[in-house]
């Protein structure tokens, strides 16, 4: 090992020592505590031979997550206890290459709308795209009771001469909606995942039944059904272990 490399193995290992646990959904130390910006390249047992020099305490919205790093370093980031995803379409036309500014100017426009209320943003070229902090409490759905510990993702288009049509989504999306939520089960492996439509009886988006398609690609079923789903609401991580042993789920 060289010197470079002993005195960086060194420096870790003091910062994991001294580093507080700071975020409510990971018992793991917060990434950005074991980072030093000074040095660019780490050596890991991931698919991945170098991981990002990046701070979620420093991430804009409008920002843009490439790698699945960045992603699980932006997640576990969240002061915030979430325990639900909610899954949209933007209710725009395929056609349109929007991103954050341009959805907020077509919000305003349209939809009588301040701001675009989603967490993340899939872009269609496959890269997301914060849209709203993800430790601030938006107005995504009118379903309040989801509101408190809840992330939401959108994606990018799902129109297609003005009706909703997931499938014009890009291939892209879908491969990045699929990363996003392997990412996320890895970081609360009962976690709960929605359709705006299964939250919220009077909605038809995202399209598609997330509900079916979580439990085909990652074998996860949800612990509440969507009749309790949109009684309670995105309850506590406590509620969620008891609610799931009552239904019999190890």
């Amino acid at each position: 090992m060289s010197i470079a490399e002993t005195n960086n193995a060194q420096y870790l290992k003091e910062k994991a020592e001294s580093a507080s646990f700071t975020n409510k959904n990971s018992t793991s130390i917060t990434f950005s505590q074991l980072v030093d910006p000074s040095v660019k390249d780490y050596t890991t047992s991931f698919e991945f031979d170098k991981n990002p020099v990046f701070k979620p305490s420093e991430v804009s919205e409008g920002d843009y997550i490439e790698t699945n790093e960045e992603l699980e370093t932006y997640l576990r980031s969240c002061y915030r206890e979430y325990t639900e995803v909610v899954v949209y379409n933007t209710k725009t036309d395929y056609r349109q290459k929007f991103e954050r500014q341009d959805l907020i100017n077509w919000y305003r426009e349209n939809f009588d709308a301040s701001e675009v209320p989603f967490h993340f943003l899939i872009l269609q070229d496959g890269r997301i795209q914060v849209c709203q902090n993800i430790n601030t409490v938006t107005n995504h759905t009118t379903a309040t009771n989801h509101l408190d510990r809840s992330i939401s993702i959108a994606f990018v288009g799902g129109f297609k001469n003005g009706y909703q049509d997931i499938d014009t989504c890009s291939p892209a999306q879908w491969k990045t909606f699929s990363k996003f939520l392997k990412m996320f089960y890895t970081i609360l492996p009962g976690g709960q995942v929605w359709g705006h439509s299964d939250i919220n009886d009077k909605a038809f988006d995202p399209g598609f039944n997330v509900v079916s398609y979580v439990e085909k690609a990652f074998g996860s079923r949800n612990t509440l059904t969507v009749d309790q789903a949109r009684r309670l609401g995105a309850v506590s991580v406590e509620r969620l272990i008891d609610l799931s042993r009552a239904r019999g789920f190890r």
